[in-house]
């Protein structure tokens, strides 16, 4: 049970960094710096993310839940 709320607040935790990338990514369109900008800033929190998590990975996570 605790890995599953370790996982559910890891994607919550994504799903608003991608709200927030979105925001960056499609408004400011028209200003492409702005949109290289937010790419970097994904990457960057990317592996920020990856290096912080200490539940499962994804692949184990995507097997445990074949396996049910």
């Amino acid at each position: 049970m605790a890995q599953q709320e370790e996982v559910k607040k890891h994607l919550d935790q994504l799903e608003e960094q991608v709200v927030q990338l979105r925001k960056l990514l499609i408004y400011p369109a028209v200003n492409p710096r702005h949109s290289d900008q937010a790419w970097n800033d994904l990457m960057s929190a990317s592996e920020e993310i990856s290096r912080q998590w200490k539940g499962m990975s994804a692949v184990e996570e995507v097997r445990d839940q074949r396996e049910k």
